[in-house]
């Protein structure tokens, strides 16, 4: 059991630091780029949210991955369901089509970036295992 939660836990926190410092930060810069031209304002760091010690922005998309991980390795499948109904319409905005694209972007990258860490997790299991 110890080794299913050490290979859990290496798989989620790799792929965090890999895509939080490739995909993230590439599709963040991009959008703000975009959105600061659209509107023409400078970004105020003080008005940037933290909580523990991340960006909000951040920790919303660690814990977002982490429940999606949990229950696709728990073969808890109606989570994606959940998950798209609560994000899409959450944040859903008809007038603002740069703030769409990003979340739509962020929320099938999450998507996808959790069915990538089960599918590294039931490999390395099954490796383990043998």
């Amino acid at each position: 059991m110890l080794y299913k939660i050490l290979i859990l836990t290496i798989v989620f926190i790799a792929g965090e630091i890999f895509f939080n410092l490739t995909l993230f930060r590439y599709t963040k810069k991009y959008f703000a780029k975009i959105e600061k031209d659209k509107q023409n304002i400078t970004e105020n760091k003080e008005d940037v949210k933290t909580f523990l010690l991340f960006d909000i922005s951040i920790f919303k998309g660690i814990l977002e991955r982490f429940v999606l991980f949990v229950a696709l390795v728990l073969n808890m499948t109606q989570i994606l369901i959940v998950f798209g109904t609560l994000k899409i319409g959450s944040r859903f905005d008809k007038n603002n089509k740069i703030l769409n694209d990003y979340f739509i972007i962020g929320n099938f990258s999450s998507l996808l970036i959790s069915i990538f860490y089960s599918f590294c997790y039931f490999k390395l299991n099954t490796y383990f295992n043998n």
